[in-house]
């Protein structure tokens, strides 16, 4: 495969900078039993993690409307109160975000994580010297992990789309780069990937199982 040279560098959040883990199981716990719903098997409660909350309410509860409303906000009442803190940046992160810069990348990052949340956590876990951009999603969760991506990709405008590569652990960020019409890198220490067939089953230009992998395809 052949190695190219990216201007822009886009990141999603969970499961691919920072293992924001234990917040989320937290919230989401908490919301189940605060509304009364059956409380999954793990391997589903585990699966609310990366994806938009509202997403994963629908998909395990069927919620919709009213309801729906409700789980996202009892979850993010809870998560804003603490939980949002909770995580471990992933071995490597700060090295190779320096390298990206010092090779005069943009940095920025799309996720699915409310605006003001993830601004709080780039700012505890210093990745603001790094970043230029960051787009989380909207109060009301409606905007797609797409709609993230193009935000990004307009804040710069020297770069084409075939100049910028997304980063993520998850079919969601392969989905969005593919619609955006970009290039991805799938990681399989994080949330969704765990082996390198994992990442196949989508469109990809590169599997890392470490972020210091990233020198060899970008």
């Amino acid at each position: 495969m052949d190695h190219r040279k990216y201007k822009l560098v886009i990141f999603d959040v969970d499961g691919t900078l920072l293992d924001t883990s234990e917040g989320l199981l937290n919230s989401t716990i908490y919301t189940i039993r605060q509304l009364g719903y059956g409380m999954p098997s793990q391997d589903v409660l585990c699966s609310f993690i990366g994806p938009r909350i509202q997403d994963s309410f629908h998909r395990v509860y069927g919620l919709t409307g009213e309801e729906l409303d409700r789980a996202a906000t009892v979850f993010r009442n809870h998560y804003k109160e603490g939980d949002v803190l909770l995580a471990k940046p992933y071995d490597g992160v700060y090295e190779i975000l320096e390298w990206m810069k010092k090779k005069g990348m943009h940095i920025a990052v799309a996720t699915n994580k409310r605006q003001d949340f993830v601004e709080e956590l780039m700012g505890k876990y210093e990745f603001n010297s790094y970043n230029e951009l960051v787009c989380g999603t909207d109060l009301e969760g409606k905007l797609q992990k797409a709609d993230l991506i193009r935000m990004c990709i307009q804040g710069f405008s020297d770069c084409r789309t075939d100049e910028v590569v997304m980063i993520g652990d998850s079919s969601y960020d392969a989905i969005a780069a593919q619609d955006v019409g970009i290039d991805f890198i799938g990681v399989t220490y994080g949330f969704e990937f765990h082996t390198e067939e994992d990442v196949r089953r989508w469109t990809n230009i590169g599997i890392v199982d470490s972020l210091m992998m990233l020198k060899e395809k970008i």
